[in-house]
């Protein structure tokens, strides 16, 4: 099934793949499974979705003994050669928000206890051969209150890394009200999902002129040298986007805006604004090619 999906991501012409993290039985417990301390309990509900997840609950000292990715993350690299291959690990401030804290030692303990084993874990991916770790971190959307916490997971996250670099991937809700955190963060790209920025903005955010604001706003805000992974296709929907007028509404104003700035955006991608896992197979090779189909028209028009 790995080798499948990274077929499939292949003919639809992605740049940069994934292991389609068939592994996993869900984005929570998959990692908490690999660390001690966790016991794995009952099922709850992951965020707005249909999905379930089973919840950790912290019962002992986190740490982490042996790689929970590695094996998984070589299989792709070499199958998938010669397109790169990101790495995808759960963030501290979501593991720690979706579990239980048995001891009662609190969020912000448990939190960089979770960042300092993950770190281990990143450090390994690194000698394994990761250029690119995506960590996702869909808590922060909901709780924009956690933003202090998330900077300082982050820092122990990725202390002592020296080649690999990190996208912070942010779903499940609009990030842009934590811009000038995030501008903060030792990561190489952020990632954030655009069509809940735009739909925040409500109706304004469904014109170019909206998706110009926010690139607008993009541009005055990421700091030097931090590159963009915008999601522009939705990974939540069965509807297709048609890539015309996506294009035209979505990516083309962005990039317009982000290139005017004074600093330009030294990387951008373009992604779904959330793993494709929600949707069945066929939707999912139908957005990847969609996806392909914007980058080569921001390629020809930016490049």
């Amino acid at each position: 099934m790995t080798r499948l999906a990274l077929r499939e991501q292949a003919e639809a012409g992605l740049d940069i793949m994934t292991d389609g993290q068939i592994r996993w039985h869900d984005p929570v417990s998959h990692v908490a499974r690999g660390l001690t301390g966790f016991r794995i309990e009952g099922l709850l509900r992951y965020f707005d979705t249909n999905t379930y997840y089973r919840q950790p609950a912290a019962v002992g000292p986190i740490g982490r003994e042996r790689p929970v990715l590695v094996e998984a993350f070589r299989f792709a690299a070499g199958e998938a050669a010669p397109r790169p291959v990101k790495a995808i690990v759960t963030g501290p401030l979501t593991l720690s928000r979706l579990s239980r804290d048995a001891r009662g030692r609190g969020r912000h303990h448990l939190t960089l206890e979770v960042a300092s084993a993950l770190n281990r874990e990143l450090k390994d991916l690194e000698a394994a051969g990761a250029d690119l770790i995506q960590v996702d971190e869909p808590a922060p959307a909901w709780l924009p209150a956690d933003a202090d916490l998330l900077r300082l997971a982050m820092r122990r996250l990725v202390a002592g890394l020296t080649s690999a670099r990190v996208i912070l991937s942010i779903t499940f809700g609009d990030a842009t009200p934590l811009l000038a955190e995030l501008a903060t963060l030792p990561v190489a790209l952020v990632g954030l999902d655009v069509l809940a920025a735009l739909g925040r903005m409500g109706a304004a955010g469904a014109t170019c002129d909206g998706a110009a604001d926010l690139g607008t706003r993009l541009a005055s805000v990421i700091p030097p040298g931090t590159g963009l992974l915008l999601g522009v296709i939705d990974g939540r929907n069965t509807r297709l986007e048609e890539p015309n007028a996506t294009y035209e509404s979505r990516v083309r104003p962005i990039l317009a805006a982000l290139r005017k700035g004074s600093e330009p955006v030294p990387e951008v991608h373009l992604a779904p604004n959330h793993g494709l896992e929600f949707l069945p197979r066929d939707a999912a090779r139908a957005k990847m090619t969609a996806l392909a189909a914007l980058r080569d028209r921001a390629r020809q028009e930016f490049a």
